[in-house]
């Protein structure tokens, strides 16, 4: 396997004996290969970073909105982790990153072929432009309850403009900063968060009714199944977002390190957080009104208390964004514009500050949420499941030189740039995604005879991984064993 480093790929960074910069230093590397000795991770940082980035108020969102589909609190429970448990595929992916050195949407350009990847960069762009949206409304809701607690109350389009700059603004400081940066500061965000939800368990538990149910009662009839599934779909589509990009945060593990290290520590950090925040949205909702996800928080605890959940779901929308914000820029490269990871971050946060500007002034910010979060299911999925199929069969082994050859000259170069076998599978995930969703979008035929159960969050990984399993196995089997790769533990 040759490992000569193409000298004009995007972001190449000169450090190549040095183990990188220091963690206030601009990160040089952009969607590029990480030499051996520059990878300065450990899989601790990696789960620790994992925690980080998930300990941020969307989960506890979700856990909410499975009570208010109307789940009783058992159901509401089941369906935070059943919606969760695709966390383990994230876990398992992210082996990819230390193997290859490379992230998502690189080592995917072997599937898809070096023109066929453009589309799903762009897809992942265009999914992490919500992702960054929607949390960074979420940090803009509870800055502006903490102008109203210090007393500026309405504020109107001033205070949503410098709240918006306050959330936004740091995150994207830290993204262009870089890797180093973002794996510093994510265990300091995990541990405040993570304590100051485990305070507001304190002050609510002890008034959950365990036998709660609806008012109406909706989740106890016949449909209640169907009601479950279709609360996993919504709170999966947060694992189902990581998919494709789990490798990016991993590349910079010694390639030997072994999945008995990674896998463990991604699902502890990743999925640990986001079903304990889950379960809080859960049992909170059973108790007060959380379509304000702040305020609805305030009747339940003492002020001081309040005023340190304000700043939890502050630093979490922080923590999460810098890490999308960092992947995104790296999608932006993928796309083939041709800058520098630290400008296309740049570019990509002027993006994301108009979006978040546009739902605060015009559009309904639960609707865009359900709306979006629908969606994500249908691309994500499949995407994830041929790439991660492809590098199944390679044992994450991929040319370092070909992999960033933009012309036909590389063997991942397909016919006119496409690998019509990999779109092929990615197609078939998708219409069955289309088939099977139930969302405020739409409503497919076969969710309808189903009694509304949305099975749109994990049948389409099952179909593209098998249809290109079927399509490609055979060839990508017989390039590795000419190549002479040897699977790796």
């Amino acid at each position: 396997m040759s490992t000569t480093a193409q000298p004009d790929r995007p972001g190449t960074g000169t450090a190549e004996r040095t183990g990188g910069p220091a963690a206030g230093a601009v990160e040089q590397h952009g969607y590029d290969f990480i030499p051996e000795s520059e990878r300065y991770m450990t899989p601790r940082q990696l789960g620790f970073f994992w925690a980080g980035i998930n300990s941020y108020q969307f989960f506890f969102v979700l856990g909410a909105g499975a009570v208010a589909l109307g789940l009783s609190l058992v159901q509401a429970l089941v369906a935070v982790v059943a919606g969760n448990a695709l966390f383990g595929l994230v876990a398992y992916s992210s082996i990819a990153g230390p193997r290859a050195g490379l992230p998502a949407l690189t080592l995917s350009r072997a599937p898809f072929g070096v023109f066929g990847n453009r589309i799903n960069a762009l897809f992942t762009w265009a999914m992490s432009l919500g992702f960054k949206t929607v949390n960074g409304l979420l940090g803009v809701f509870a800055v502006l309850a903490l102008f109203d607690r210090l007393g500026w109350h309405h504020s109107g389009a001033p205070g949503k403009v410098l709240a918006t700059l306050l959330v936004l603004g740091v995150a994207i400081v830290i993204a262009v900063t870089g890797h180093r940066l973002l794996v510093r500061v994510q265990p300091y965000f995990a541990v405040a968060v993570a304590v100051v939800f485990a305070l507001l368990l304190c002050f609510t538990v002890g008034g959950v009714d365990w036998n709660w149910h609806p008012p109406h009662h909706a989740g106890g009839g016949g449909n209640w199944l169907a009601l479950v599934v279709s609360a996993a779909a919504l709170i999966a589509s947060g694992s189902l977002s990581y998919l494709v990009v789990s490798p990016d945060y991993a590349r910079y593990l010694p390639s030997e390190t072994p999945v008995r290290k990674v896998f463990p520590r991604v699902l502890g950090g990743g999925a640990g957080m986001a079903v304990y925040l889950g379960i809080a949205g859960v049992l909170v909702a059973t108790r007060t009104d959380l379509t304000d996800p702040v305020a609805g928080v305030q009747p339940l605890v003492p002020g001081w208390l309040y005023v340190l959940y304000i700043a939890a779901c502050f630093l979490g929308s922080i923590s999460n964004n810098a890490s999308v914000f960092y992947s995104s820029g790296l999608a932006i490269q993928a796309i083939g514009i041709p800058l520098k990871r630290w400008l296309a971050t740049a570019l990509d946060a002027t993006l994301a500050l108009a979006a978040v500007l546009l739902i605060l002034f015009v559009y309904d910010f639960e609707t865009a949420l359900n709306e979006f979060l629908s969606l994500v299911n249908v691309w994500a999925g499949p995407f994830a499941a041929v790439w991660i199929m492809d590098g199944i069969l390679r044992r994450w082994h991929y040319d370092q030189h070909d992999i960033h050859t933009s012309d036909r000259s590389s063997r991942y170069w397909g016919v006119g740039g496409v690998n019509v076998q990999g779109l092929i599978a990615l197609v078939c995930g998708m219409a069955t995604g289309l088939l099977t969703i139930n969302s405020p979008l739409l409503h497919s035929w076969l969710s309808g005879r189903l009694g509304g159960a949305d099975l749109s969050w994990f049948l389409p990984i099952l179909v593209s991984g098998a249809v290109y399993l079927l399509l490609a196995g055979r060839r990508v089997r017989g390039e590795r064993e000419r190549d002479g790769q040897v699977s790796r533990p």
